[in-house]
């Protein structure tokens, strides 16, 4: 059991390193962004509800653009579908 923890760790560590860190260093002003956004949306939603709900709407675009157009990788499954396309109508 205790190997099977050693093991997580180094995989976490690294993911870290190699992927996490990078990231924050190039897009910290990304996560800034977004950590504004959800704190203006809690201080507007018992005040002003109408701006409040666009407050969270732009929230959601946000948080669903970097989750799984940057996070899951679709802005590079994209590319690759429209050059696919591309090839493909030349052809």
């Amino acid at each position: 059991m205790k190997d099977f923890f050693k093991k997580l760790w180094t995989k976490i560590k690294n993911w870290a390193i190699e992927t996490a860190w990078p990231w924050l260093k190039k897009g910290w002003m990304h996560l800034v962004n977004i950590i504004i956004v959800a704190i203006a949306y809690g201080k507007l939603y018992d005040t002003l509800p109408a701006v409040a709900a666009l407050v969270g709407f732009w929230l959601f675009i946000l948080l669903a653009y970097y989750i799984f157009w940057k996070f899951f990788g679709f802005d590079k499954v994209w590319k690759n579908f429209i050059e696919e396309k591309r090839k493909k109508n030349k052809i």
